[in-house]
């Protein structure tokens, strides 16, 4: 009889053809071996769903469910729904995994009866070969207290480069999770943060760990940030609201986290009025675009970042301030495809020169 405690990986799958064999070659290489591994196939429309069935006949622990599309989140919640295991983990199979990642994280899970556990990650570029990549690096410590894990939370978690939001760098209790009903939001992009934001105000148990197991991979094109969402502004306004019932929840009474909030939900604005509506996959008008545009502007929340703008230089600094102050939405539009243009031409030269 088995005496590890089984450990659920939960794999996400959407349109992954080109990542998901090489992604679960990282899980089935872990040196832990009481694993299951749900392999969610979240409706895709290229080859994904043939090749988890394929995967399927190679690993007698691998189970493989297809659901009608539904997002990341929805995809994570069946994960959820099916784990047996006592700890859980969220894999993204377009970045990669130490070998002992389960493995570590189940020893520091059962020494310190942790609820959760955070670990350090290395960033790379990869579509820069020049590109060596960093090792992101947090403090190691043992949290056990809730109002300290507060303190460390703004001091240290907060405000790591590249962002601490993500599941893929922690180790979950299912119990915990499952008890306390927590689900991932149903909102195409952007779930990470959201859903941990429900376990840090309840958490009491915690383990911060300065051990690289992961790989997180940037790409240029291709991800969820790059894609066209005709209802991107409903969506990072959700996310805004739920960082606010965070912040007043767990009483944080920072400025700095509040300016955290009102400043990554101001560059969501700016992409939901920029890249988003000249991206090539937009299929609205001119005067179509002009008129959502306008709609954004004028609503309750941009009035709301505006007059929070007294007190935040780092809006008011936005090339964007002013054309957003005066309803503008023709000089944004001009101006981005201009951005886009010389962007492009920068990057020829570039591979130009390089060549």
């Amino acid at each position: 009889m088995n005496q590890q405690p089984l450990v659920t990986i939960a794999v996400a799958a959407y349109n992954v053809e080109k990542f998901i064999r090489k992604g679960m070659d990282f899980v089935f290489a872990q040196t832990y071996s009481n694993v299951e591994i749900i392999l969610v196939d979240d409706g895709s429309t290229d080859s994904t769903s043939d090749i988890c069935d394929e995967l399927k006949l190679e690993h007698n622990n691998l189970t493989v469910i297809h659901k009608k599309n539904g997002g990341l989140g929805s995809a994570r919640n069946t994960g959820i729904e099916h784990a047996h295991g006592k700890y859980i983990y969220f894999f993204d199979v377009d970045d990669a995994i130490s070998p002992d990642l389960i493995e570590y994280n189940v020893y520091i899970s059962e020494k310190y009866k942790s609820q959760l556990n955070i670990f350090s990650f290395h960033v790379l570029n990869y579509n820069d070969p020049k590109d060596n990549g960093e090792d992101i690096v947090l403090e190691e410590r043992f949290i056990n207290d809730n109002e300290i894990l507060k303190k460390v939370y703004c001091d240290k978690l907060l405000f790591t480069k590249h962002g601490n939001g993500f599941v893929w760098n922690k180790f979950y209790l299912l119990s915990f999770i499952k008890d306390n009903k927590l689900k991932f939001g149903n909102q195409k992009i952007q779930q990470d943060e959201p859903f941990n934001m429900q376990l840090y105000p309840i958490l009491k148990r915690v383990y911060i760990s300065s051990k690289v197991l992961y790989k997180y991979f940037i790409y240029s094109s291709g991800n969820n940030g790059t894609r066209f969402l005709m209802d991107k502004f409903e969506i990072v306004t959700e996310v805004f609201y739920k960082f606010i019932n965070f912040y007043n929840v767990w009483e944080i009474k920072d400025k700095r986290v509040l300016d955290y909030i009102y400043n990554r939900y101001w560059n969501n604005i700016i992409q939901s009025l920029t890249s988003n509506m000249i991206h090539k996959d937009n299929p609205m008008k001119y005067s179509e675009k002009i008129n959502h545009m306008k709609k954004i502007i004028e609503s309750n929340e941009v009035k709301r970042l505006i007059k929070y703008e007294a007190n935040n230089s780092q809006i008011s600094q936005s090339i964007y301030y002013r054309w957003i102050k005066a309803k503008q939405p023709k000089k944004i539009l001009r101006y981005s495809r201009i951005r886009i243009f010389f962007g492009y031409l920068k990057n020829k030269l570039n591979n130009f020169l390089d060549n």
